[in-house]
């Protein structure tokens, strides 16, 4: 059974946001009206495959109407093969900023980008 702590949350990206251009910050693309965060919350570990199925299904259904792309932070921790599609346009400027300030990968939790010599073909 579905966790009654799952959310599903909508976000307005007008305002301040919006007068900004997308490359001027890591945080691109602005032009949709809304960004969605599936949030699938429960506490006992039995429940683990049910809820992350679950979510996941949601999330495949949904993502077709879905503008391209992802917000960093509303990614999970087994997602590292999406993090280009958080940056889109910006991927390689990320990589080189990384690769110049932390060649060694020092800080590589969450959702990494890699510095060039590590970075996967």
């Amino acid at each position: 059974m579905l966790s009654p702590e799952t959310q599903i949350e909508l976000a307005y990206l007008g305002g301040a946001a919006a007068r900004i251009a997308a490359n001027e910050t890591a945080f691109g693309d602005r032009s949709a009206p809304f960004i969605m965060n599936l949030l699938a919350n429960w506490s006992e570990a039995s429940a683990d495959a049910g809820n992350i199925s679950w979510i996941r299904e949601l999330f495949n259904q949904l993502r077709p109407a879905m503008k391209p792309g992802v917000y960093i932070n509303f990614m999970s921790g087994d997602e590292q093969d999406r993090v280009p599609e958080a940056y889109q346009e910006r991927w390689e400027r990320m990589v080189a900023v990384k690769t110049h300030y932390d060649p060694n990968n020092f800080f590589r939790l969450n959702q990494n980008v890699p510095p060039r010599k590590l970075a996967l073909s």
